[in-house]
C-alpha cells in the first residue's frame, strides 16, 4: 500500500530543517497538496507532539508524525521526507530523526496495511541508510519493491 500511495507529489529529498516543527509542517503541507488532509491537519501534528512529546519517533532517526482523523483527514495517506541533516524532536533513545515518514487516516480501520508497511520499514536495518541516499521517486519505489515484497 505505501508504494501506492508515495509518488512525486509527496516525497521530499533532503529537505533543509531547522526544527521538528519544519519537519512536520513540510511534511504535512505535502499531504495537503496531494489532497490526503486539509491544512487543519498539519497544526493537529504540530500540537500533538507538544502535548504528548516525541513518541512519533518509533526508531533511531526515524519519525511517523500523524495526529487524529477528525483533525482534518480526507483520506489515507502519507508523505516521505528526508533531511539534510538530521534534527531532534526531544526522544532521548531516538534522536536525531533523518527521516519522516507521515500517516493519515479517516479512521482505524483504513490503515492497517499501511502502518503495516511502515513497521516494516521501520524495523529494516537498510531503510535509514538507504533513505539518506533518496534522489529521486524511483529510487524510493525500488527501495520498496525489494522490501515490502512480502508484506
Amino acid at each position: 500500500m505505501l508504494q501506492d500511495l508515495l509518488s512525486e507529489d509527496n516525497v521530499s529529498f533532503h529537505y533543509p530543517a531547522e526544527t521538528w516543527e519544519d519537519v512536520i509542517r513540510h511534511g504535512g503541507q505535502l499531504m495537503v497538496d496531494a489532497g490526503f488532509t486539509d491544512p487543519t491537519y498539519i497544526e493537529a501534528m504540530v500540537e500533538v507532539v507538544r502535548e504528548m512529546g516525541p513518541y512519533i519517533v518509533l526508531a533511531p532517526g526515524l519519525a511517523m508524525p500523524h495526529a487524529r482523523p477528525e483533525m482534518g483527514v480526507k483520506q489515507v495517506g502519507t508523505a516521505l521526507v528526508t533531511l539534510e541533516k538530521p534534527v531532534d524532536f526531544g526522544s532521548p533513545e531516538n534522536d536525531p530523526v533523518s527521516v519522516a515518514l507521515f500517516l493519515c487516516a479517516p479512521n482505524k480501520d483504513e490503515h492497517i496495511q499501511l502502518l503495516t508497511d511502515i513497521a516494516t520499514l521501520f524495523e529494516d536495518e537498510e531503510f535509514l541508510d538507504a533513505a539518506a541516499n533518496f534522489e529521486s521517486i524511483e529510487d524510493v519505489q525500488e527501495f520498496l519493491s525489494e522490501h515490502l515484497e512480502d508484506a
